[in-house]
């Protein structure tokens, strides 16, 4: 049996930060992309025709960086379709019933792992406060943090 086929978890864990880098060079294929079509790139090219006679093509550049951005946006939607495949979404926690989703997804994806715990407490302040932590086979702590949760900070304001 393979390590995907033990540890489902682990496997979405894996997918989860593929999509974190996902989204980190879709940051930067849409800057390169602004950068390409500012207007002072059309100076420049326009500056280097008028000294040289000749102006740097940049369409193929340009061309790439919008394939380059479909393809992730692509590989994107393919990998969230598989995350979410299947995720039991109804993992709730007793007294919260409109737990942020990305906050019921991390629980559900943890909770089935052996040696994660959390603990859930409301605060009038900061909202919820979600603490948890892993714990290793050997008992030692591999990962530990905190989650403040305001979802309706914006009504206070």
């Amino acid at each position: 049996m393979s390590d995907r086929q033990q540890s489902p978890a682990k496997a979405k864990r894996e997918y989860t930060q593929l999509l974190r880098l996902h989204e980190q060079l879709l940051g930067q294929f849409m800057r390169a992309r602004e950068e390409l079509l500012a207007p002072g790139t059309d100076s420049l090219v326009k500056e280097i025709k008028g000294r040289t006679g000749s102006a740097p093509d940049l369409t193929e550049i340009k061309t790439a960086v919008e394939e380059s951005i479909r393809a992730l946006k692509l590989s994107q939607s393919h990998i969230e379709g598989v995350v979410s495949e299947d995720l039991d979404t109804s993992f709730e926690i007793e007294g919260i019933t409109n737990m942020p989703a990305y906050l019921q997804r991390f629980l559900a994806e943890r909770s089935q792992e052996p040696g994660f715990s959390y603990e859930v407490a409301q605060d009038p302040v900061r909202g919820w406060i979600v603490s948890w932590k892993e714990y290793t086979n050997r008992g030692t702590v591999r990962g530990y943090g905190q989650f403040y949760e305001r979802p309706y900070a914006w009504l206070d304001d």
